[in-house]
């Protein structure tokens, strides 16, 4: 069993084995999830701020999230040891902003579509 997962941990072809969760040092991880937030931030702040609609509390609740988990993103780069352990705490926490990030765009796709009359 043991000689199995050294050769599955040395198979480039796994998901697994790519850089940025092995040996990065997850700068890359804050870099790219601090452009997701930004882009993520631009259409929720227009739904919140500039033009309040009525998924205003939808996209308010869900760039408050986006920014938690990136805020969790950069507490875990700084105090989770292990770097293989960081990494993937670090991939799940990005793939968490684009999963809220893209429930919250559509639920307020959703509220906004619903208050179009319909001809």
């Amino acid at each position: 069993m043991r000689w199995r997962r050294r050769e599955e941990r040395n198979d480039p072809t796994l998901m697994a084995n790519q850089p940025a969760l092995r040996s990065s040092d997850g700068t890359i991880w804050i870099v790219v999830a601090g452009l997701f937030a930004l882009i993520c931030l631009v259409p929720l702040s227009l739904l919140t701020v500039v033009a309040p609609r009525q998924s205003a509390p939808v996209a308010w609740i869900t760039a408050i999230l986006v920014i938690a988990l990136y805020a969790a993103l950069l507490v875990s780069r700084w105090t989770v040891e292990d770097r293989e352990r960081r990494l993937r705490i670090m991939a799940v926490l990005m793939l968490a902003m684009a999963a809220v990030a893209l429930f919250g765009m559509l639920t307020c796709t959703a509220i906004e579509w619903s208050a179009v009359p319909v001809a």
